[in-house]
């Protein structure tokens, strides 16, 4: 039977030999390998082909006892020592390195000075993680031989984008007022109720701005940097009305009692005419500056203004005018002009956008967005921005009738009527000045086009010339002009890839989204395609995919 004197170390010490002496019992590779196992050599990477042949030489030696006499000494080398390897992996983007440690057979462990080698060599040089190095290192010291443990030991650095130049407003604006209306002891919101309106004083804080950040590059596991965005730095906008502290010139004061107004990057305090109601006992009102009315606009009335118009009360059969926005607290009312007519007789304009409780049979035009928190009934609205017929909770919100022409989205929570009131919808935006841009800058590349294949005939004809036949300076003059040429182009390819990008961020924002009831009877065009419902639905959006619309359940999250 075997036993642990036949093994014994190469002279080399690297190996576990076994000499083949006759037996009495028949010699398997179970029993050489079970011999191996409880021997000092356990931890060796034992190799299987050599106990297949060791066991051959123990059957042979068996079966014909007289080769011991003629073999001699005989050894066979079952089993190595293996140092522990090791592998460094590098993500794809550079970002990670890993390490895989092959845990030794009864050899050498990685040492701290190896991985770091192993690292250089595989080209990392930034971001190691000692604590998680020093941690596979003493795992695979400890594990069984051969087990492979894997960890991360490098991370780059991304990179951080600098910040703009942020502005901070401290006062509310009139359009604050009607997205928030006042709150009642017992916690309820009174829609009818917005509060006062309160102008500001000389020298109260309007706006302040926080200075931009510059931000970082960032670095790879193989320390190349990453480019980053700089923050710009943005200046505070002295509006009319405002100044800068004398203390702190990121700090912008009111210069004169008015109106607070947001403009980009800054404010305006507005001249304020101050009214009670509009009607025929004060005349119409054409103001250069924000006109506060703190009551109502009465039929007829005409009220134009610069700045801001804000109205507590109602607009009934009025025209109001405004060069920013528009506010109108309870609700926007007219008629028909006439039986079946589309002309209405209540018309609010806004350069910049327009805000109303409730709205019946009235034209509304904003240069930016148009929001009605209640009710928007049998009117004609046209914007440039998008269209929300919502409260703040997203419960409320009925449009009905009419006609819509928005830039951009339209949104409701309940859209048209089940008695199936027609109401007619168009998204159009930009899409026109889109495709226009794109015509021109494809005319513009089939004429440089042409001009290139002009340009190699010259010089095909230029090198077939003969040398005395040339003109003097003539291929340098058309070497430069190839060059410009496919320069333009270039360029024109990165205008082409900015002018999809413009149209896919339309399609985008294209879109119309009801959050409860889509109701018969509505009419809907994008940019000429078109959808019509003949049934009831439910919370619903548009999707726009591979040139058509059409309409898909609202996903969740999204009511």
């Amino acid at each position: 039977m075997l036993d642990l004197s036949c093994l014994r170390l190469s002279q080399d010490k690297l190996a576990a030999l076994i000499e083949i002496t006759p037996q009495e019992q028949y010699v398997s590779s179970t029993d050489i390998k079970a011999l191996i196992l409880r021997s000092e050599f356990s931890h060796y990477l034992i190799d299987d082909s050599a106990i297949e042949e060791a066991v051959a030489k123990f059957a042979e030696l068996r079966e014909t006892p007289e080769l011991h006499a003629q073999w001699g000494d005989t050894y066979v080398k079952l089993a190595t020592i293996r140092n522990a390897e090791i592998k460094i992996e590098i993500s794809d983007d550079k970002m990670v390195a890993r390490a895989t440690i092959t845990a030794a057979y009864g050899g050498s462990p990685i040492t701290q000075g190896e991985l770091v080698t192993a690292m250089q060599d595989a080209g990392v040089c930034f971001g190691l993680q000692k604590q998680r190095a020093l941690s596979l290192l003493n795992l695979a010291k400890q594990a069984e031989p051969g087990t492979k443990i894997k960890k991360v030991v490098a991370l780059g650095r991304k990179p951080e984008d600098g910040q703009d130049s942020r502005f901070e407003r401290f006062v509310a604006t009139p359009t604050e007022r009607l997205l928030k209306p006042k709150e009642t002891d017992d916690g309820r919101v009174d829609m009818r109720d917005l509060g006062s309106l309160d102008t500001v004083e000389p020298n109260t804080e309007l706006m302040r701005r926080h200075p931009h950040t510059l931000g970082r590059a960032g670095k790879n596991v193989c320390g190349e940097e990453l480019p980053y965005k700089q923050g710009r730095d943005i200046d505070i906008v002295v509006g009319e009305g405002t100044k800068l502290s004398a203390k702190d010139p990121n700090l912008l004061l009111a210069d004169r009692t008015g109106l607070p107004l947001e403009i980009e990057n800054g404010m305006k305090v507005d001249d304020v005419l101050s009214l009670k109601n509009v009607d025929v006992s004060n005349g119409h009102v054409d103001f250069s500056g924000s006109v506060l009315i703190s009551g109502n606009v009465g039929e007829g009335m005409k009220v134009n203004a610069s700045g801001d118009v804000h109205i507590n009360g109602f607009a009934e059969s009025a025209d109001i005018s405004a060069g920013g926005d528009v506010v109108i607290g309870k609700g926007v009312i007219g008629h028909r002009l006439a039986e079946g007519d589309s002309n209405y007789s209540c018309t609010v304009t806004a350069a910049g956008e327009l805000h109303a409780t409730f709205v019946q049979y009235s034209h509304l035009k904003a240069g930016k967005d148009v929001t009605v928190t209640s009710q928007l009934l049998h009117s004609k609205v046209e914007c440039d921005g998008k269209l929300l017929v919502s409260d703040a909770s997203g419960l409320r919100g009925t449009l009905v009738g009419g006609s819509v022409n928005a830039g951009s989205s339209i949104t409701a929570v309940v859209l048209g009527a089940t008695a199936g009131t027609a109401t007619d919808l168009r998204i159009a935006g930009e899409f026109e000045d889109i495709q226009e841009e794109r015509r021109n800058l494809n005319n513009i590349k089939k004429s440089l086009h042409n001009k290139l294949g002009k340009v190699l005939d010259a010089q095909m004809k230029l090198s077939s010339a003969k040398p005395e036949e040339r003109e003097q300076g003539l291929a340098e003059k058309l070497a430069a002009t190839l060059h410009h040429t496919r320069q333009e182009l270039v360029q024109l390819d990165f205008a082409l890839d900015a002018n999809q990008q413009h149209e896919d961020s339309f399609f985008t924002n294209a879109k119309l989204t009801v959050k409860k009831e889509l109701h018969p009877n509505v009419r809907l065009d994008i940019v000429g395609q078109k959808l019509f419902t003949n049934r009831e639905y439910g919370p619903t959006e548009t999707q726009y995919d591979n040139g058509k619309i059409s309409f898909t359940p609202l996903g969740a999250g999204k009511k």
